[in-house]
C-alpha cells in the first residue's frame, strides 16, 4: 500500500481497522485511552510512525516508511 499524505494515512488505518474485524473501542483499551481520544488521534491526520506502529501492531500489522529520491527532469 502507497501512503502518500497524512490524510491517506488515516483512512489506511482505518480501512485497515474495518477488515481486520477488530473494534476500534478494543484497540483504544489496548492503548489505554477512551475510544472518542482514539478516533480523535486517527482522524487528526497527523500520526507519527510509532502511534501507527503501535495502533497497527495490536491488531498483527506493521507500518514502514521508504524514503526515495526523485529523479530530477
Amino acid at each position: 500500500m502507497i501512503i502518500n499524505t497524512n490524510s491517506e494515512l488515516s483512512q489506511a488505518i482505518n480501512d485497515i481497522i474495518k477488515e481486520s474485524g477488530y473494534k476500534k473501542t478494543y484497540i483504544a483499551d489496548q492503548l489505554g485511552i477512551k475510544n472518542q481520544n482514539f478516533n480523535n488521534k486517527i482522524n487528526k491526520n497527523n500520526l507519527s510512525i510509532d502511534e501507527t506502529n503501535k495502533i497497527l501492531n495490536i491488531i498483527g500489522y506493521d507500518c514502514k516508511m521508504i524514503i526515495e529520491k526523485t529523479l530530477k527532469k
